[in-house]
């Protein structure tokens, strides 16, 4: 029993769901929807889209149980004839729209379907009735009087009255003449309008015959019988019924509609009510009528109305059918000769289809002068629609596209993307006329506005790109012009991968000066958005290969590469960009200022190549000199001195050994010197001082090393050439210096002492030092060392105290002006010796004396002998020593402490 019941429900349900909700997917059933369903009389209205196709509608269903549930409390036979009689006029309103076809009256989308349980069927969108309209209007209009605001999408504006009563005048012409039938129940409720803000015809479910289709036989007036069991919509309603029709009782005419279409006027002006209100009163209705309606004497309400208005209402609203304007009189009246509501008549499908093409043209031409004075909501809803309906002209599109644009700049963004950017797709991508593409190009800046940037990218680029494919010089320069101004639409990738190598083709392959000149000014928009890269691989080359001279193109590649400059690397401008500037600069064809305009962008970008490679020449010297540093006193390498790390963080200086020792830097060779000297703890520190000017023939004296007494004043000190490539000693070219300054040392030399033993403190001295020397080797004699130190340049700040007379012997030489030049001399050494050097004692020297006074002296240049036949070894043609780099020998037991490190060239 249970299977049954289910069987049966499921079967009921199936057979009470129709094909139209299969079909189309309702608005009202998504859950973001702002939509809700109207209801007009009987009827509810819900949008739908189709499925497959996408198409828009309007679905009308009406319930057979609401119908039941209105006609009556029990389920008699009256309450059955009722129910019938209702479903007839739901029925015959429906199948009247499927066979009236004309522009006035609401288009059938889908027939009629019946099921058990209700009636459906499918119109054209459609967004309320005229009597909600009138409703708004009627409110808004109090809320205005209070200082409120109105509801802007149904409020009626006169430009809307007039041009919808231009329309229902059409289609009352059609029914009366055409199709020979008399609405018979004109009510605001039987108006609706679409979402083109057009007013429609619909509710024949009264209508009546003038002659029986099947005998022809006139139509009979009929007993009007109101039944309050049934819903009003489904009746007459008296108050708008002509008064021939209920005092008369004549059979329907034309008139009767002329006479309802006559109050819904009055009511539309002096809303919300006709001027008679009868309360379904019949007798009321006779009484008043009667009385009231007189020819000499209008209704007094008429007064605050125009004198146009109150002439087609004197016209209308009358108590004799034939002093009744007809539907194609009240069409012709002068209440619709206005400019506004005539230029909406033309616009209308009709009315502009039956135009000539030079007229349209015109017409279109002059509309862009009228569209101001319609409001905003007669132009997007009622001339919008017509003229995104004839862009199927591609000959009309470039009057059209104005008029569109200009509609279009007052819409929202959804509104625009909604309504308007689907019907300008396809005109992105024409050919002929070229107009259309340019009129759309010059509007970019709405089309910018309107959408967001996800949306201009994917459907308005396409424009862009096709219009800089074109063969048409004009629609590529528009397309050019356009471009600088989407920089901050467009996003990295979009400009890099795609605009760019379309404007780098449209650059390397025409031949027009301004089209050049344009392409240019395109570069210089996407510089701040391009990459370095792009910059020095792509578009610096590009800029290269400009074969022209035109000032004109140099001058927009000056712009170019000035705005390059101050993003991309400064090897990229002083390898790549300011060698094309200079090359550029000498055009023939530049004046003066356009040539001052070149080197004040060369000088610009000098200075910052300039300012940053020395600050990053001073950076690097500091980390080269703070790395020495760390070296020297790091501890590897550095006589087994460590940091000790408390001491620095404590005492803010350097722990050496595990005592806050202070950092002295000492370098022998000046502040370009790789290292710098570290002396041990118990080192006195070394005081620099230069000595007195020397005689012409003689270099300045070199000052002495001040050392404390050792343990063993007769250890000896091995020289070794290891020390001075470890330190990385440089060699001086071998013309440097002229051999004769360099006289051979003499056999009396006595050698060095040997070194303490293991264990014992290193001497604060260098542990070795290339020293040119030649062969044979000198006797052990102190000289040597004196004149080693007489090479050395007494300079400010650098040294230990002057020596005294008898430390220091002054040589005779002489040297190039070339070793003076740079203020620092470089010495040429010769070849270093693998035998032992020769040593001395170091000794404190007594105090230098106070009245000395450092200076430099500056020898004149000698010139180098010719060379000898005979010529020591390690002598070059030229008679100039050539240094020698021998392989370090490592001496066993020997550790130097601080100087292991020290390079006397360095």
């Amino acid at each position: 029993m249970e299977y049954l019941t289910t069987a049966l429900s499921a079967a009921s349900s199936l057979a009470s769901r129709s094909a139209l909700s299969s079909s189309y997917t309702l608005h009202s059933s998504s859950p973001n929807s702002p939509t809700t369903p109207l209801q007009i009389g009987v009827w509810r209205v819900e949008q739908a889209t189709h499925n497959s196709n996408g198409k828009k509608v309007s679905i009308w269903s009406a319930e057979k149980s609401s119908l039941v549930q209105a006609s009556g409390r029990g389920k008699d036979a009256n309450t059955q004839r009722r129910l019938d009689k209702a479903v007839e006029v739901l029925k015959k309103e429906a199948s009247s729209l499927s066979r009236l076809r004309h522009p006035c009256i609401l288009e059938m989308a889908e027939p009629m379907e019946e099921t058990r349980s209700s009636i459906t069927f499918a119109t054209e969108p459609i967004t309320s009735s005229l009597r909600s309209a009138i409703s708004a209007s009627s409110s808004s209009s109090s809320r205005r009087r209070a200082g409120g605001e109105g509801e802007d999408d149904l409020e009626l504006d006169e430009v809307e009255i007039q041009k919808g009563l231009s329309q229902l005048a059409k289609g009352l012409q059609f029914l009366h003449e055409s199709a020979k039938l008399v609405h018979g129940n004109l009510t605001p409720e039987a108006v609706v309008i679409n979402a083109k803000g057009d007013w429609k015809l619909s509710g024949f479910g009264l209508s009546t015959y003038l002659f029986d289709p099947q005998t022809g036989v006139p139509a009979k007036w009929q007993f009007l019988e109101y039944d309050h069991a049934l819903p009003p919509s489904l009746q007459r309603d008296l108050d708008y019924v002509a008064p021939e029709y209920l005092l008369d009782e004549t059979a329907p005419s034309p008139s009767n509609d002329m006479y309802s279409l006559g109050l819904l006027l009055h009511t539309l002006h002096l809303p919300p009510t006709p001027p008679f209100s009868f309360h379904t009163s019949l007798s009321s209705a006779r009484s008043t009528l009667e009385s009231s309606l007189s020819p000499a004497r209008p209704l007094p309400q008429w007064r605050k109305l125009s004198p146009e208005v109150q002439e087609v209402l004197g016209g209308l609203v009358t108590r004799y059918p034939s002093r009744r304007l007809s539907a194609r009189e009240f069409e012709a009246s002068s209440y619709f000769q206005s400019l506004l509501v005539g230029t909406l008549n033309f616009l209308s499908r009709e009315g502009f289809n039956a135009q000539s093409g030079e007229a349209q043209t015109g017409f279109l031409k002059g509309l862009i002068q009228v569209l101001p004075r319609f409001s905003a909501k007669v132009n997007r809803r009622k001339v919008l629609p017509s003229l995104l309906e004839e862009t199927r002209k591609p000959n009309l599109v470039p009057f059209l596209l104005p008029n569109i644009l200009y509609i279009a700049a007052g819409m929202d963004e959804d509104s625009f993307r909604t309504q308007v950017l689907p019907s300008l797709k396809p005109l992105f991508s024409i050919k002929d006329p070229p107009q259309a593409v340019i009129s759309l190009l010059d509007n970019m800046g709405i089309f910018v506005e309107k959408c967001e940037k996800g949306v201009f990218r994917e459907e308005v680029m396409p424009l862009i790109y096709f219009a800089l494919e074109s063969d048409n010089p004009i629609v590529l320069e528009r397309a050019l012009k356009v471009v600088p101004g989407l920089s901050e639409t467009l996003d990295y990738t979009t400009v890099k991968q795609t605009l760019f190598p379309k404007i780098t083709a449209v650059f390397t392959k025409t031949t027009m000066l301004s089209v050049k000149v344009n392409t240019l000014i395109c570069f210089h928009s996407m510089i701040q958005i391009l990459d370095k890269f792009t910059l020095t691989e792509k578009l610096v080359p590009l800029l290269a290969k400009i074969k022209t001279k035109e000032p004109a193109v140099m001058i927009a590649t000056l712009a170019v590469h000035e705005a390059m400059g101050s993003k991309v690397e400064i090897e990229a401008i002083a390898t790549l960009i300011l060698p094309q500037l200079w090359a550029m600069s000498m055009g023939p064809l530049l004046n003066a200022g356009q040539f001052a305009k070149f080197m004040s962008v060369i000088k610009r970008l000098g200075t910052r190549v300039e300012e940053e490679h020395s600050r990053q020449l001073g950076e690097l010297r500091r980390l080269e000199e703070s790395s020495a540093g760390a070296g020297v006193n790091g501890g590897a390498g550095g006589g087994g001195e460590v940091m000790d790390f408390e001491s620095l963080v404590r005492g803010g200086g350097l722990g050496v050994n595990g005592v806050g020792a202070k950092k002295v830097a000492n370098d022998v060779w000046g502040e370009e010197s790789p290292r710098s000297l570290t002396p041990n703890a118990f080192s006195p520190p070394i005081t620099p001082t230069l000595s007195p000017n020397p005689p012409p023939s003689s270099f300045a004296p070199a000052p002495a090393f001040h050392n404390p007494p050792r343990p063993n004043p007769t250890s000896r000190l091995s020289t070794s050439s290891s020390s001075s490539r470890a330190l990385g000693a440089r060699t001086v070219p071998p013309t440097s210096f002229n051999s004769t300054a360099f006289p051979q040392p003499t056999p009396t030399s006595p050698p060095l002492p040997a070194l303490p033993p293991p264990g014992q403190q290193s001497p604060s001295f260098p542990s070795s030092f290339p020293v040119a020397v030649a062969s044979p080797p000198p006797p052990p004699t102190t000289a040597g060392l004196k004149n080693f130190a007489a090479l050395q340049p007494s300079r400010p700040g650098l040294g230990s105290p002057a020596a005294s007379s008898n430390s220091v012997a002054s040589q005779p030489a002489s040297m190039s002006s070339s070793s003076y030049s740079t203020g620092r001399p470089n010495y040429d050494l010769g070849p270093t010796s693998t035998s032992a050097a020769p040593s001395s004692i170091f000794t404190a020297p007594p105090p230098a004396p106070a009245a000395a006074k450092p200076s430099w002296n500056v020898l004149p240049p000698v010139s180098s002998p010719a060379p000898s036949p005979s010529m020591p070894p390690g002598f070059a043609p030229g008679g100039v020593l050539q240094p020698k780099v021998v392989a370090p020998k490592k001496v066993e037991g020997q550790n130097f402490g601080a100087w292991k490190d020290f390079d006397p060239l360095g």
